[in-house]
């Protein structure tokens, strides 16, 4: 047997011990110091070892700490992410009725090239024609047997309610009929959450389960950032009406905060305002603004570098728990990295006008098209040929990612800023430079809890 290449060693609050956690299993465990010299040889003879040394070793070889001696664990990354990319039971549409939206944020990567033609999009909403061109397609997928997963995106989409629940309805009778699953989200402004009552409810009716909104900070803060389109008038009241709204009904609710320089030294001000209002059991996160498109190219001095951001938000979380915010009760653990949405076959992004996209960065661009809905069986070769490059890009072309510990959890990170922004060169992402950290916290967390119920016993 031998030690997997993917474990990570680190010392425990009692020096006696260390803290094991292996990437490609997410395991974690605590072991005396003592035991684990077999962790640091190249291999060992399971069939040698003592009766109690097995033991332990069979207990190691449940969280994938040891392996086989024929095991080859970069073939397992390789097929668990690929069967995940290749073979999923469920198809991803991200939906975007409208590209309009009510709302002129500074650093918005759906600002227009100054290059493309404004002319560019011909419909403010989505007309019926390629409604009834995506209904067509969901019918396809449902009779394949795939489950359907949408989400509601812009633009900002509930400027388009009435088609995003009208579809809604049509695609749930769909998936109803072929008998699939159906589930969908959407991301929202949530300046118009409140602004009719009957809105998040219809939300609730229409299946539409969890719902991401946008706060950047406390009320002037965000009003600076955040403001109505033409008036730069504010939205931080309204939004949060919003939110309300939606914890009143029983919708998932996450609030992201965009975070940037400019407004890092104001998101506890907004924990204060949350906790106020009494929203510290909706989740809350961080969002790392990046300059993904020319129309968003001119904020980037604004923009933390991953580091920076990774030292954020592990100072955010920390807050988070020392608040009593249910998302800081658990802390932020890595999971097995499966393949972005942009990567995978079934998955795609539609606007209004038909157009498919592999990346909702990309949307409204309509150079990088993937084609037309209503068009699936006649799309051109180039069309066709940057479809297969999204799909056919994967980190294991990279050296330093096949070689990194962290492969299983990173995967490469975004393949968008690999392909066009980093010269074809992944960037790593925050597990870099926050993984021992976020680890260390859910074992505080792990710990407490069982001397809780061992204490309550």
């Amino acid at each position: 047997m031998k030690p997997s290449v993917y474990n990570f060693v680190w010392s425990a609050d009692d020096p006696d011990k260390v803290m094991i956690f292996n990437s490609l299993t997410t395991a974690l465990a605590e072991v005396r110091k003592s035991r684990i010299d077999l962790l640091n040889v190249p291999q060992f003879d399971y069939a040698l070892l003592p009766e109690n040394e097995r033991q332990f070793v069979d207990e190691l070889r449940k969280g994938g700490f040891v392996v086989d001696d024929t095991a080859d664990e970069l073939r397992m990354v390789k097929f668990n992410y690929n069967s995940d990319k290749y073979d999923s039971p469920i198809a991803r549409l991200v939906i975007a009725p409208t590209l309009a939206c009510n709302f002129a944020c500074s650093y918005c990567f759906e600002q227009s090239d100054k290059s493309q033609s404004e002319n560019s999009h011909q419909n403010a909403f989505m007309p019926e024609k390629i409604q009834q061109d995506l209904l067509d397609y969901v019918e396809g997928i449902a009779e394949a047997g795939k489950d359907i997963f949408v989400t509601w995106y812009g633009g900002e989409p509930l400027l388009a309610k009435e088609t995003v629940f009208d579809l809604s309805q049509k695609i749930i009778a769909i998936a109803e009929e072929h008998k699939v699953g159906y589930s969908a989200g959407m991301v929202t402004n949530g300046y118009l959450l409140s602004e009719d009552p009957g809105t998040v409810r219809n939300l609730r009716k229409n299946r539409i389960k969890f719902i991401h909104v946008t706060l950047d900070g406390p009320r002037e803060v965000h009003d600076s950032r955040r403001m109505l389109k033409g008036s730069n008038g504010p939205t931080f009241d309204r939004i949060l009406e919003g939110i309300k709204l939606l914890k009143a009904n029983g919708l998932e609710t996450y609030i992201r905060v965009n975070i940037d320089r400019s407004n890092i030294d104001s998101v506890s001000r907004l924990l204060d305002v949350l906790k106020e209002n009494d929203l510290s059991d909706v989740f809350i996160y961080l969002g790392h603004v990046i300059p993904y498109t020319a129309g968003c190219r001119s904020y980037e001095s604004s923009c933390m570098l991953t580091e920076e951001f990774s030292a954020t938000n592990q100072a955010f979380c920390k807050n988070l728990n020392l608040m009593g915010f249910d998302a800081g009760r658990e802390s932020f653990y890595p999971r097995f990295a499966r393949a972005c949405d942009a990567n995978r076959a079934n998955a795609f992004v539609l606007d209004p006008d038909g157009d498919m996209y592999k990346c909702w960065t990309e949307i409204g661009n309509k150079a990088a098209s993937i084609g037309k809905i209503g068009d699936l069986a006649r799309q051109n070769e180039e069309k066709g040929n940057r479809e297969i490059h999204w799909l056919a890009w994967e980190p294991f072309e990279y050296t330093d990612c096949v070689k990194c510990k962290m492969l299983p959890i990173c995967m490469g990170g975004c393949a968008h800023q690999a392909m066009f922004i980093n010269s074809g060169r992944p960037e790593c992402k925050e597990w870099k430079y926050g993984l021992e950290n976020y680890v260390r916290a859910r074992f505080s967390y792990l710990k407490a809890q069982r001397a809780a119920t061992d204490k309550s016993c």
